[in-house]
């Protein structure tokens, strides 16, 4: 499939998993405020992680090892076999763990053990997130955006009135239940397009163990892992400060200018794994995966500039459409916000090269570099100006962040 063809799907996708999401924001932010939103940003956090950690966190490994693949079957099946036991094995491991420790987690979380049952309701969705991103990873190495983005469109399809039963039947319990719902709900839509799709290409969905192959997949264990841990702490540490320095609307408020960076930028970061990740996987030239960067930053950059631009024409309707009057303070935040946004998305260009060649060691230094520019930042921004502080603080870390993979890409270019 084309680049052009691949966007085309990504896009609609995209549009229809933001439209979803934007949806059941609304409904959290009209019907409990700006501080229900703060309250479950902790929560919503843990839901992020196990989108990528659910399932033992081998998806970006499994996409490239698909793609690698493609012309050697018997490796194929093993790959197949191998990562299906690890998904199963993870997931039971995080689903006993959750069960067990409901109760300090809740605590962890929320503040309080009230919530402990929505804990171990996530226990049993999060194996939906695994099983659903294992097989969207597959879809994603063969390049079959059509597929993964059917899978897609029909999760978002079912996610509106499941999580719209969840949050009647249990009021504020039910929707944070239900906003777990909503991503391991496209493991039903998944399960059926692979089941009409060519399983030679995409290897068997059956149990099996290869010691290799499993060495290969847990290298992506490892860097998913770190992204597990140090940004999703950042964040929370970030988030505790800003409710001591002012309150949790405070956080809700901070928290809503991040769910329309993260709404509209998935226009941009969705191809990324679809195309970029699987094409740099193929490539083993540096002359070769330097123009393929260039041309998707030559491509990306301007369309998130324009996009970003269009968000701060509009936020206040954005605010009004998205949220409520109650978050109008947000519109400030904006002018620190988007130039980070920017600068994010082109790190995470050559990010996926990282990515794509399977280094651990530099993976791990770019995570901790994030983690470290985060806290700083936010350590004296925050103390200064707030709710201001926090999104300044995200601003300054990406730019320097940029500057700092812009040289390091560099040096291994020339090395």
């Amino acid at each position: 499939m084309s680049l052009a063809r691949a966007s085309l799907w990504t896009a609609s996708s995209t549009v229809t998993k933001i439209l979803c999401g934007l949806v059941i924001v609304k409904l959290l932010a009209v019907t409990y405020g700006p501080e229900g939103i703060g309250l479950a940003s902790n929560y919503r956090q843990l839901i992020t992680v196990l989108s990528v950690m659910a399932g033992a966190g081998i998806f970006n490994g499994v996409t490239r090892y698909v793609a690698e693949y493609q012309d050697s079957p018997n490796a194929l099946r093993q790959l197949s076999a191998t990562s299906s036991t690890l998904v199963l094995g993870a997931g039971t491991l995080i689903a006993l763990f959750f069960l067990l420790f409901a109760n300090p987690i809740s605590q962890g979380l929320f503040g309080q053990q009230h919530y402990a049952n929505v804990i171990r309701y996530l226990a049993f969705l999060q194996c939906g997130i695994g099983w659903a991103n294992f097989l969207q990873a597959k879809f994603k190495g063969i390049k079959d955006a059509r597929t993964n983005a059917m899978v897609i469109i029909s999760g978002c399809l079912l996610a509106i009135p499941g999580y719209l039963i969840c949050w009647a039947l249990g009021g504020y319990s039910g929707a944070l239940v239900g906003l777990a719902l909503v991503p391991s709900i496209s493991l039903l839509p998944a399960i059926y397009f692979y089941r009409r799709h060519n399983h030679h290409a995409l290897g068997p969905l059956l149990l099996g163990w290869n010691s290799e192959m499993a060495r290969r997949l847990a290298k992506y264990t490892l860097m998913t892992g770190i992204t597990a841990i140090t940004l999703p702490l950042a964040w929370v540490m970030m988030r505790h400060q800003l409710a001591r320095h002012s309150d949790w609307q405070a956080v809700g408020l901070w928290q809503g200018v991040t769910s329309v960076s993260d709404a509209y930028l998935q226009f941009i970061t969705a191809t990324f794994s679809v195309w970029l990740l699987p094409a740099l996987s193929r490539l083993k030239d540096k002359q070769a995966i330097a123009e393929e960067i260039k041309r998707t930053l030559v491509r990306v950059i301007p369309a998130v500039m324009i996009l970003s631009l269009i968000v701060w024409v509009f936020r206040e309707q954005v605010i009004t459409l998205l949220f409520s009057t109650q978050f109008m303070e947000m519109r400030d935040l904006f002018a620190w916000q988007l130039p980070g946004d920017v600068c994010k998305v082109a790190a995470y260009v050559f990010g996926y090269l990282v990515i794509a060649r399977g280094s651990l060691r530099a993976y791990i230094l770019t995570e901790i570099t994030q983690f470290c520019l985060l806290l700083l930042t936010s350590h004296w921004l925050i103390t200064q100006n707030g709710v201001l502080g926090a999104v300044q603080a995200y601003c300054m870390t990406y730019s320097c962040y940029l500057l700092l993979v812009i040289a390091a890409f560099v040096y291994w270019y020339r090395k």
